[in-house]
C-alpha cells in the first residue's frame, strides 16, 4: 500500500468554481492568500459563520499560510468550504470562522478529506473527521467476548470500512490493535468522549490506497488503570497517582491477552495482513504506555506504535533505561510515535518524560528516523485532543507502505 496523492473530488466543476491562479491580500494585519486550485483540498462543514480562514503551519519550521475557504454548498444545518493548502510544508490546521471563532489545532495531510467544526472546548471547536460528500453517520462495528483469563472475558470492538467483503479472499486489510476501545466508534457509548478512528481511517482511505480495520479492547471494566500498566518495576509518586492504583500492574497479561488471543482471531476470522508491516498498535495515557510496552515486546509482529499521552512517567529513568537495554529487536524496531500536550496539569506532567523518551531509546542506539515526537501545547488531556491528532499518526503508520 503505497502513499498517493489525495483524490481530488469534482476536479472539473471546483476548478471553475475555484479558478487556478493565486492572489494575496491583507485581512487586517494578517495575510491571507486566495489559492483553491493547487494542493491537497480539505473541505470544512460549519454552520455559523459567513467566512472561514484557514491557518497552515508546521511543527518542523513554525511556517504558516492563511488562506480564505471558499464556499462550496450550502445546506440546512451547516456549509461546506474547501481550500488547499501544501502537504509537504503543512502538518496542522486551525480553522477561524468570522475572525474570532476558531477551531481546535487539527492534523493536515493528505489522509485527511475534511473536518466537520462543532462546538467544543475552551481550546477551539471540535473537528471530526469525514469524508467529503458523505453524511454524517452511526458508526457499525462487530462486539465480540473474548477469553481474557480465568475469571473473566473480555469485550472486543473490530470495525471494517464499507465495502469490506468477507467472501473476497484476495484484498487484503492492515490491522490496528487500540486500546480503550469503548471510546474510538460510539460518541454516545461514553461520557468522555471518542476517538472518531472510523471517520479517520475512512478518510485516509478515500485518499489513498491503504486499507485497514480497527480493533478496539474494551478497557472499561473497571481494571483499567492495572491492566494498562506494565510491570517494569517500582512506580513513581506523583500528584496525579498513588502507589496503589499502579502497583504491580498487570500489564503482560493484557499484552498477552492481544498477541495470543485478539490477534490469532482477527487472523484467522478477519481478511487480513498477518505480517508485521501490516500491523499497528495505539493507545493513550495509559493506553499510550501499554501500546508502546506491546510493540517494544513484540517487535516482530508489530511495525508501528502511537503512543499518546503516554503514562511514561509512572517509571523514573533508571527503570526505564534498565528495560530498555534488555530488550532485542534484531532490525525490527518498531516505529514509535509519541504524542503529548501542554493545555492542563496532567498533560504538563506527562510532557516532561514523553520528552525524555527519545532520549532513553538513543542509549539503546534505537534508529532515530524511527522516534517521533510530536507536541500540541495547548492540547488537554481528552479525547478530543487525541480524535484531532490521529490521522497525523495515520500518515506515519502508513507513509511508506
Amino acid at each position: 500500500m503505497k502513499k498517493i496523492l489525495a483524490c481530488i473530488l469534482l476536479l472539473s466543476i471546483i476548478t471553475a468554481l475555484f479558478g487556478c491562479g493565486s492572489d494575496n491580500k491583507k485581512d487586517g494585519d494578517k495575510k491571507v492568500t486566495e489559492n483553491y486550485g493547487t494542493g491537497h483540498k480539505i473541505y470544512i462543514r460549519e454552520g455559523y459563520s459567513d467566512k472561514i480562514t484557514a491557518t497552515f503551519f508546521s511543527t518542523e519550521s513554525e511556517e504558516k499560510e492563511t488562506v480564505n475557504l471558499k464556499l462550496l454548498k450550502k445546506g440546512d444545518d451547516y456549509n461546506t468550504y474547501c481550500c488547499s493548502g501544501d502537504t509537504e510544508k503543512y502538518d496542522r490546521v486551525i480553522f477561524t470562522g468570522d475572525d474570532t471563532d476558531k477551531s481546535m489545532e487539527l492534523a493536515f495531510n493528505d489522509y485527511v478529506n475534511g473536518y466537520h467544526l462543532t462546538a467544543g472546548s475552551s481550546q477551539g471547536n471540535i473537528g471530526i473527521p469525514f469524508v467529503y460528500d458523505e453524511e454524517e453517520k452511526a458508526i457499525d462495528y462487530t462486539t465480540v467476548s473474548l477469553k481474557y483469563n480465568k475469571d473473566a472475558n473480555k469485550k472486543i470492538f473490530i470495525w471494517v470500512p464499507d465495502g469490506y467483503d468477507k467472501n473476497d479472499k484476495e484484498t487484503k486489510y492492515s490491522v490496528m490493535y487500540m486500546c480503550d476501545g469503548q471510546n474510538l466508534f460510539d460518541k454516545f457509548a461514553t461520557t468522555y468522549g471518542c476517538w472518531n478512528v472510523a471517520e479517520s481511517a475512512m478518510s485516509m482511505m478515500a485518499n489513498s490506497s491503504n486499507k485497514c480495520i480497527i480493533v478496539g479492547i474494551d478497557d472499561g471494566d473497571g481494571n483499567r488503570d492495572s491492566e494498562l500498566t506494565p510491570n517494569l518495576g517500582k512506580v513513581q509518586k506523583g500528584d496525579h497517582m498513588t502507589h496503589d492504583e499502579f502497583e504491580n500492574g498487570t500489564g503482560k497479561e493484557y499484552c498477552d491477552f492481544v498477541i495470543n488471543t485478539v490477534m490469532p482471531y482477527i487472523n484467522k476470522n478477519y481478511n487480513v495482513y498477518t505480517d508485521r508491516e501490516h500491523t499497528s498498535v495505539c493507545g493513550s495515557s495509559s493506553g499510550g504506555i501499554e501500546a508502546f510496552y506491546i510493540g517494544m515486546e513484540h517487535p516482530d509482529k508489530i511495525s508501528s506504535i502511537g503512543a499518546l499521552s503516554p503514562a511514561f512517567m509512572l517509571y523514573g529513568d533508571d527503570v526505564w533505561n534498565d528495560y530498555l537495554k534488555g530488550l532485542k529487536f534484531e532490525g525490527n524496531e518498531p516505529l514509535v510515535y509519541i504524542y503529548n500536550g501542554d493545555g492542563d496539569s496532567l498533560e504538563t506532567s506527562l510532557m516532561e518524560y514523553a520528552k525524555r523518551m527519545p532520549t532513553y531509546l538513543e542509549k539503546i542506539n534505537y534508529p532515530k528516523d524511527k522516534v517521533i515526537l510530536k507536541e500540541y501545547k495547548e492540547a488537554c488531556h481528552n479525547e478530543h485532543f487525541w480524535r484531532a491528532i490521529f490521522p497525523d499518526f495515520l500518515k506515519y503508520t502508513f507513509e511508506g507502505d
